[in-house]
C-alpha cells in the first residue's frame, strides 16, 4: 500500500471551511436517483420505509419491460430514478421507461459505423432535464429526458483501444466522465465538458509521461510505453470542497511486472481532482505495480463516520475495502471483503493460486453506506486463479476445480471491523441498497434478489428474478408507494448461473404471481452482410469469454467443440444443456437467428491454421476487464 498527497492551499482552505458542512446532496429531488449510484455522495441510501422487515416477505413483481436487443448478451448498466421515469443503458440503446407501469417512454439508439472497443456500458447521468451517456463508439451524447430528442452530440476522437464506459456526474454545468480500456493499452484520461454545449473544458491524465509529475514511477524494462489507468466505474463528488473522486484502472500490460517496474503512477488509485481546472489536489494508491489486474474498478463512496470523521471508502478488485480519510489522507483501514490468498507478488516461473483473480473481488459496484447502521456495505466476487508467466504478458488462469460464490459484508464504517458476512450462490456484483426500515437490498448472478436485516445480515426475503443481477438495483417511491427496480439478464461474470433475457423488472408490496409484461420492438442486428451480422453477435456474446478467434480467453478454447461449428442444430443443443460454469443462454437469451449466426461464425473461425496456435486447453486470460 503506497499514499501520496498534494494539495493546493486554496484547496486546502475550502476543505477546512466545509468541515462542519455535510455533503450536499443536489438540486435534484431528495427522493431521485440522478446517478446510478443515487447521488454525489454514492453511499446509496434510500430515505424510505414503507417496505419494512416486518412486510418485505409479501413483495412481488409487479411488472417487467423486455429489452429486444438480437445480438445484445452483457446487460451492465445501473438504473436512474428522476420524476416517474427509470432509465438504463445498454451498448446500443437507452432506454426511458415509466417507474410504476414498465411502459417505453422513448428510446434512444446509437448509430455504429465500426464494432465498438468494448460491449459494455454502465448507464447514464441526469441534470437539468437532460440524459448524459458516453457511446461506446466515442461519442458523448446528451438527451432531452422527457422526450429522447439529441440534444448534443459530440464526437471525442477516441483511439485505438478506446470507449467510454463510465456513466457520466454531471454538476455544476459540467459532465464528469473518464475513458477506458486499460487493458487495450490506452493512456487513460478523465475529463469535463461544457454541459449545455458538450465542449471539452478540462483533461486529467491518469498516466504521467516525460517530465509531468509521477513519470518517474514507471521504469520500463521493456520498449512498451506506460500506459493504462482507464477508468471503468463512475465517480462521486463533493459540492462543498469541489472535488470530484475518480477511481482509476490498472495498469498496462496487466501481468509480468518486471516489464514495467516502480509503482506506476496514478493506476489502481482514487485521485481527487478539482472540479473547476482538473488539478489534483490529493490521491490514495491501493495497488503499486499491481500485477494481479486488480484495478479499482468501482465508484468511491462519500460519508461522514460515526466519529464524525470524513472518508472516503474504495473497494477493490484486490477483495480490500478501504477508509480512507479525507481531511488526513490517512489510511484508517483496509477489511478484506473476500477470500484473500498469496496476494503478494508471484513466481512467474511457476503457477500460484491466488485469491482473488482476475475477475474476482468487488467489480462494478463499490461500498453502499447507511447512516443509521454507521456500516459500509460491500459485495464481492469470491473467485481464485492461477497466475504464471504464458506468453509475452503473462496470464490469469481460471481455477476450474472451484466455481465462484459471492460475499456480502458489513463493516464498520468508522474503525473497518467486520459486523457480519453472507455467503451467497454465486458472484455478487449488482449495487446494494440500505433503506430507513432498516432493510439492505443485493442481489447474485444466479438471479437471486436477496433483502436482508441491515444490522445482523439474516436474510428476510429471496425472489427468484430469472435472470443474473449484474449492476442496477435501487428503491425509490412514486406517489407514496415504494418500489424496487433491478436491471436483469445478460452474461457478464455470469458464471455457473442463469443469463436470461435482458428486461427492467419492478417489485412492491402490490405485485403478483402474474405480472405485466411489456415488449419493445426488436432493434435490427448489426452488421450489412450475413458474415458482419454474424461477427458481431460471436463479438458480443462469446468473444469476450472464448476470444475473438474461439481459441479462449478468459474460459477455454472451443477447438474441442468443432462439431458446433456450422451446426445450429447441434448449438442449441449444446447451449441448451451446457453444464456450469458456463451460463444457459438459450432458449432465453438468444433466440434461433443469434444461435444460427454464431454457428456460422464458428466455422469460419475454427478452421485448422498452422499459423494460429491453439491455445492451451485451461484457458487464458489476455485482457478480460471488470
Amino acid at each position: 500500500m503506497a499514499s501520496r498527497v498534494s494539495r493546493s492551499l486554496p484547496a486546502l482552505l475550502l476543505a477546512v471551511a466545509s468541515l462542519a458542512c455535510p455533503i450536499a446532496a443536489s438540486a435534484q429531488e431528495p427522493g431521485d436517483w440522478f446517478t446510478m449510484n443515487k447521488d454525489y455522495s454514492a453511499q446509496r441510501y434510500v430515505n424510505l420505509d414503507q417496505i419494512t422487515p416486518a412486510n418485505v416477505g409479501s413483495m412481488k413483481e409487479e411488472c417487467e419491460i423486455r429489452l429486444d436487443e438480437p445480438g445484445t448478451a452483457v446487460f451492465t448498466s445501473g438504473l436512474l430514478m428522476v420524476g416517474r421515469t427509470l432509465y438504463v443503458n445498454t451498448f446500443r440503446a437507452v432506454y426511458a421507461i415509466d417507474a410504476t407501469a414498465c411502459a417505453l417512454r422513448w428510446r434512444y439508439v446509437t448509430s455504429f459505423n465500426s464494432a465498438p472497443n468494448h460491449p459494455s456500458n454502465r448507464g447514464s447521468g441526469y441534470w437539468d432535464g437532460k440524459i448524459y451517456f458516453g457511446a461506446a463508439n466515442g461519442d458523448l451524447i446528451a438527451l432531452d429526458a422527457a422526450t429522447g430528442k439529441p440534444v448534443w452530440d459530440v464526437p471525442n476522437a477516441i483511439g485505438e483501444g478506446e470507449s467510454f464506459i463510465s456513466a457520466p456526474i454531471i454538476w455544476d454545468g459540467k459532465v464528469f466522465i473518464g475513458i477506458g480500456v486499460s487493458d487495450r493499452g490506452i493512456r487513460g484520461r478523465f475529463m469535463a465538458f461544457d454541459a449545455n454545449a458538450g465542449k471539452e473544458l478540462w483533461r486529467w491524465y491518469s498516466i504521467p509521461l516525460g517530465n509531468e509529475p509521477g513519470a518517474d514511477t514507471w521504469r520500463s524494462a521493456s520498449t512498451i510505453p506506460p500506459a493504462g489507468g482507464g477508468f471503468w466505474a463512475s465517480s462521486s463528488l463533493d459540492p462543498t470542497t469541489g472535488e470530484v473522486f475518480a477511481p482509476v484502472a490498472n495498469p498496462y500490460p496487466d501481468y509480468l511486472p518486471g516489464r514495467r517496474l516502480g509503482a506506476n503512477l496514478y493506476t489502481n488509485s482514487v485521485v481527487s481532482l478539482n472540479v473547476s481546472d482538473g488539478r489534483m489536489d490529493w490521491y490514495y494508491q491501493a495497488v503499486p505495480n499491481d500485477q494481479h489486474d486488480w484495478d479499482l474498478g468501482t465508484t468511491p463512496t462519500l460519508y461522514t463516520a460515526s466519529d464524525g470523521s470524513r472518508m472516503v471508502a474504495i473497494a477493490g478488485k484486490d477483495g480490500l475495502v478501504y477508509g480512507i480519510d479525507r481531511t488526513t489522507h490517512d489510511l484508517i483501514f483496509a477489511t478484506p471483503g473476500t477470500t484473500r490468498q498469496n496476494d503478494g507478488p508471484y513466481d512467474e516461473k511457476k503457477p500460484a493460486l491466488v485469491c482473488p483473480g482476475t475477475l474476482g473481488g468487488a467489480e462494478w459496484n463499490g461500498a453502499a453506506y447507511d447512516p443509521g447502521t454507521g456500516m459500509i456495505y460491500t459485495g464481492m466476487v469470491d473467485w481464485c486463479w492461477y497466475f504464471a508467466k504464458q506468453g509475452d504478458e503473462g496470464a490469469a488462469v481460471w481455477n476450474f476445480s472451484a466455481p465462484p460464490r459471492g460475499q456480502i459484508t458489513a463493516i464498520n464504517g468508522a474503525n473497518g471491523d467486520i459486523e457480519w458476512q453472507y455467503r451467497a450462490e454465486a458472484p455478487v456484483i449488482a449495487g446494494l441498497v440500505p433503506t430507513r426500515s432498516g432493510l439492505l437490498f443485493g442481489g447474485d448472478v444466479r438471479g437471486n434478489l436477496l433483502a436482508f436485516d441491515a444490522r445482523t445480515g439474516a436474510v428476510l426475503d429471496r425472489i427468484d428474478t430469472g435472470g443474473a443481477l449484474n449492476n442496477g438495483l435501487i428503491s425509490y417511491a412514486v406517489d407514496g408507494t415504494q418500489y424496487v427496480a433491478a436491471a436483469v439478464g445478460g452474461v457478464a461474470l455470469n458464471t455457473d448461473g442463469v443469463a436470461g433475457a435482458l428486461r427492467v423488472s419492478i417489485f412492491g408490496l402490490h405485485g403478483s404471481a402474474m405480472p405485466r409484461i411489456v415488449r419493445t420492438a426488436p432493434l435490427p442486428l448489426l452488421g450489412r452482410t450475413p458474415a458482419e451480422k454474424a461477427a458481431f453477435v460471436y463479438g458480443f456474446v462469446c468473444a469476450d469469454c472464448h476470444g475473438e478467434d474461439a481459441r479462449g480467453r478468459v474460459y477455454p478454447s472451443l477447438e474441442r467443440q468443432t462439431q458446433l461449428a456450422g451446426n445450429p442444430a447441434a448449438l442449441k443443443a449444446f447451449l441448451a444443456y451446457v453444464p456450469p460454469p458456463m451460463p444457459r443462454l438459450y432458449p432465453g437469451l438468444l433466440n434461433d437467428k443469434d444461435v444460427d449466426l454464431i454457428a456460422r461464425y464458428l466455422k469460419v473461425v475454427l478452421k485448422p491454421s498452422p499459423a494460429t496456435p491453439a491455445a492451451p486447453a485451461t484457458g487464458s486470460s489476455g485482457a478480460p476487464g471488470p
